[in-house]
């Protein structure tokens, strides 16, 4: 009989990249041999083949959890005391939702407080960034493996030519690509949050608009919370930049790669990254990055892009013209761009995943 690993995460989700690390390393996994089980708060797999956290009996030989929230799978892992691997991907402050979602902001603070308790039931940290690492440490886990999050760029999507002139985006609105692409497209993909500061870069943009009247800023991703959401479109209007403000909303794959190729510069301002898959994804598609300097982001872009240790809307402005307006600056960072992103290709991130779980997963074969 196979050894069994259990994958234990919040819950899975289409779109999600904790869901899509967890089944890329579920697939991992199955393929050298072991057998694994997917645990989570709730199953919502309709096929039944996830594994509620209630059934749960904790005699696996490892058992690997994915953690960046509170959560009931975590306290039954506290309540067991069942030692495990924390696939740690940072929790973000729970002061930014505070005011927004009381809600979130409680469960941001008990993820804080399980991760507490979850070091010391601890036998391997692994961490998405040397920045995630560094949290686990100064906890007193003193074993912590870096290894990215597993992500297939692309996956799914097209690699060529992009075929029609029209498309649709998260909205349903269909948008004559011709008239975005060459007219100065500046792009976010993300969750829209409060510590993503989409407020930030709507401010930016519209300093940006004043001598590039043509731009437009596409952002890309679900709101959380919805309040947020509203509030963006609200300043935009105060800013006299709605109309050229594009909330795209959540979009496929297929579309995801339209807005990564129609656009000019992925813009970030996010204060809280605990390592960035936008980032990535968008150096991998060639399209050069402009972000703030905060949490691993600097980390993730290294020099494949232009990193500002400030944000105010001047600055970010300033840096987004001159991406605009240099073709060669362009050209430099989209080749280091493209050269980058092959640190975080599936297959160097599924080898440096092995080597994080090889020993405790093969003890006693």
């Amino acid at each position: 009989m196979s050894p069994i690993v259990d994958l234990l995460v919040p819950q899975m989700a289409t779109g999600d990249a904790t869901s899509n690390h967890t089944r890329l390393i579920q697939q991992l996994l199955e393929e050298k041999g072991f057998e694994t089980r997917v645990v989570v708060e709730r199953k919502s797999r309709s096929d039944g083949s996830d594994l509620s956290v209630e059934k749960w009996k904790g005699d696996a030989r490892v058992s690997i959890l994915q953690h960046s929230i509170g959560s009931e799978v975590a306290q039954f892992v506290i309540r067991k005391k069942t030692p495990i691997v924390l696939n740690y991907h940072n929790i973000t402050p729970a002061s930014y939702f505070q005011s927004w979602q009381p809600e979130l902001a409680k469960s941001a603070q008990r993820g804080r407080q399980q991760l507490g308790q979850l070091a010391r039931l601890t036998r391997r940290g692994i961490a998405d960034s040397e920045f995630n690492a560094q949290e686990l440490r100064d906890l007193g886990i003193d074993d912590v493996v870096v290894a990215p999050v597993l992500w297939q760029l692309g996956s799914g999507m097209p690699q060529a030519g992009l075929g029609d002139s029209t498309d649709i985006d998260g909205a349903g609105t269909v948008l004559n690509t011709t008239d975005i692409d060459g007219a100065g497209t500046v792009l976010f993909v993300g969750r829209l949050a409060p510590n993503k500061c989409q407020h930030d870069l709507i401010a930016a943009f519209a300093v940006l608009s004043r001598f590039r009247p043509q731009s437009r800023l596409v952002l890309v991703g679900d709101a959380s919370p919805p309040q947020y959401l509203h509030s963006l479109k609200s300043l935009a209007r105060r800013l006299d930049v709605h109309s050229r403000v594009v909330f795209a909303g959540k979009v496929s794959d297929k579309n995801l790669l339209q807005w990564y190729q129609l656009s000019d510069v992925l813009a970030c301002t996010s204060e809280h990254e605990g390592f960035g898959v936008p980032l990535v994804e968008a150096m991998a598609n060639g399209l050069p990055v402009v972000a703030y300097d905060a949490a691993a982001v600097a980390e993730t872009v290294q020099d494949a892009g232009i990193v500002l240790s400030d944000k105010r809307p001047l600055t970010m402005a300033l840096a987004l013209d001159r991406v605009l307006g240099d073709e060669q600056l362009r050209k430099s960072l989209r080749e280091c761009g493209i050269k980058s992103a092959q640190r975080f290709d599936i297959s160097v991130t599924r080898q440096q995943m092995w080597i994080a779980l090889k020993d405790l997963v093969e003890v006693g074969d």
